[in-house]
Parts: C-alpha cells; sequence; structure tokens
C-alpha cells in the first residue's frame, strides 16, 4: 500500500509530465503509448485525468487492433505481465498541424527478455519519450524526459 508521500510524489510526476505533453501539443492532437506492468495501469487513467485538468480531452483505449470495438475491452498484453495502453486526444484548434506522438515507458523492476522485447511491451531498440520509473522506494521518479517535451515545457 503506498503512502501519502509516495502518492504525492507521483501526482508531481505525473504533473511534471502532462504539463510538458500539453505545452508540446498545442494544435495538435495526441497520441501517447504508456507501457507499463498490470499492476501500474492506474497510471494511466491519472495521467489522462491530468491531461484533461489542463484542457486536453482525451480517452483511453487499448492498444491492438480493434480498439473502437463497444465497450473497454482489456489493455494489450505483453509478456510478464505488462500492458501497453494508447491516450488520445483530439486536436486543440480547428488547425490540424499533425500528432505530438509520445511513447511513455512505466518501469517497476521489469526485466529486459531474451527476445529483444523489454518486459514493459516496447521494443527494446525503441526509445521512450518518458521514463516514469516506480523502482524507488520513496516513490516514482521521472527518469528520462524528451528534449522535445522538455523544451516545450520551458517555452510555454
Amino acid at each position: 500500500m503506498p503512502d501519502l508521500s509516495s502518492i504525492a510524489r507521483e501526482r508531481a510526476a505525473l504533473a511534471t509530465i502532462a504539463d510538458a505533453i500539453v505545452a508540446a501539443s498545442v494544435d495538435k492532437g495526441l497520441r501517447i503509448e504508456v507501457a507499463c506492468p498490470t499492476s501500474r495501469l492506474a497510471v494511466v487513467d491519472h495521467l489522462a485525468q491530468a491531461l484533461h485538468a489542463r484542457g486536453r480531452v482525451c480517452r483511453c483505449r487499448p492498444a491492438g487492433p480493434n480498439p473502437g470495438e463497444a465497450g473497454h475491452p482489456p489493455p494489450r498484453r505483453g509478456q510478464h505481465g505488462s500492458a501497453v495502453v494508447i491516450i488520445t486526444g483530439g486536436l486543440a484548434t480547428g488547425i490540424d498541424r499533425g500528432v505530438l506522438c509520445v511513447d511513455v515507458r512505466v518501469t517497476a523492476a521489469v526485466p529486459v527478455q531474451d527476445d529483444g522485447v523489454t518486459g514493459t511491451g516496447f521494443p527494446a531498440d525503441r526509445d521512450p519519450d518518458i521514463i516514469l520509473d516506480y523502482q524507488d522506494p520513496a516513490g516514482p521518479m521521472i527518469r528520462y524526459l524528451a528534449p522535445h517535451l522538455s523544451a516545450g515545457a520551458r517555452d510555454g
């Protein structure tokens, strides 16, 4: 059971990530792919809520071949209890200037497999834009934030 300090740390990390994504996605659509252990799937929901609180209306959907199916099908399952969920959001304005694609990897002591795929479901050779690390006992830490996102957060 997480304590209040780790919950506060998680919310601060997600607020920083949401601020960076919102600043970088002005006048663009969003496609955020979050790969994480199933034990951390609530992170996806919390990130979507943080984006919504910042004015980006978005929704979560599982990664997979039929994301438009009725209901809420389960997220795509990777090996070792991992899942990949996509957060999508429409344009901030009527002008289509593309879609901001962000890959987020949530780590929680997940080993890398011998077949070249990480336990979180991303191919090992695919670099994420954000790494949110839950391996620290004090709570989550942002281990990496891509320069194109951190520059947008500073300029915004």
